[in-house]
């Protein structure tokens, strides 16, 4: 194993912190009910909030880094085949926004900031699984010869996985927000501490572990990329470019990342 097969474990490592830490700190305060809070619910209040979108914010930035070293690992066996050049591309602009989106989600708390928070969430899991389904059919048109055929399969499992409790989030959540609003109202904070008694429930619940599901899609679908980066090494070339074309004959290689 190199250093860059560390990048997409170091990114799920910290989701899986973000996650998890936020929703102890968050159940052993009282802040939410905890049986199966929404992973938002549990880093909105202080100070699990301050973890939740440190943790988030890291999370964002390594999965960038292993997107844009994907992006250039697949470039590198791609040999005029347009069409997977430009799956290539459009997954990686995806995946960014996804990551963008991430970290609105992290630094714009439900309870504060609906407007940006909820479309900052649907765009993140949302572009999260089309880059999941993006990679998924550029691992199929490389395998076997440059990709495990059962990386291939394992893949989409994960994502169809995500997709399916994609739809569910939303599709319980909408029928929980409507019973719900008629107990919390405009009171969005009361909404952390749902609980079996309150209208919604079930609905509710179904809808969080829906999310938790998408969130544990996301991590086993980084994992994966852990295969293939422990076979890349990375270098920079140095080049003046501005010298005369003579003068660029010979560059400077130097080992990035091994």
């Amino acid at each position: 194993m190199n250093v860059i097969s560390l990048i997409p474990i170091l990114g799920s490592a910290f989701a899986a912190l973000a996650f998890l830490t936020a929703y102890i700190v968050a159940v052993f305060r009282g802040d939410v009910y905890p049986w199966w809070p929404y992973i938002s619910d549990t880093g909105t209040t202080i100070p699990e909030s301050c973890i939740f979108g440190e943790l988030l914010t890291l999370t964002a930035v390594f999965a960038s880094i292993a997107m844009v070293i994907r992006y250039k690992w697949v470039e590198s066996f791609n040999h005029g085949m347009k069409l997977l050049q430009n799956l290539n591309l459009a997954a990686l602009v995806t995946g960014l926004i996804s990551c963008v989106g991430m970290t609105m989600v992290a630094n714009f708390e439900e309870t504060s900031i609906r407007a940006v928070h909820f479309p900052s969430s649907a765009a993140t899991f949302g572009m999260g699984i089309v880059y999941n389904f993006m990679h998924t059919e550029i691992t199929r048109r490389m395998s076997p010869k440059y990709s495990s055929t059962c990386v291939w399969i394992y893949r989409l499992i994960i994502s169809m996985m995500g997709l399916l409790s994609f739809g569910l989030l939303y599709g319980f959540g909408v029928g929980a927000e409507t019973k719900g609003k008629k107990w919390y109202g405009n009171d969005t904070a009361k909404k952390l501490e749902w609980n079996p008694e309150d209208p919604g429930w079930g609905l509710h619940l179904a809808s969080a572990v829906s999310e938790w599901i998408i969130g544990l899609s996301v991590i086993l679908f980084f994992l994966t990329f852990t295969f293939e980066f422990g076979k890349i090494k990375l270098r920079l070339v140095a080049e003046a470019v501005n010298s005369p074309p003579a003068q660029r004959e010979v560059n400077e290689t130097t080992p990035l990342i091994t």
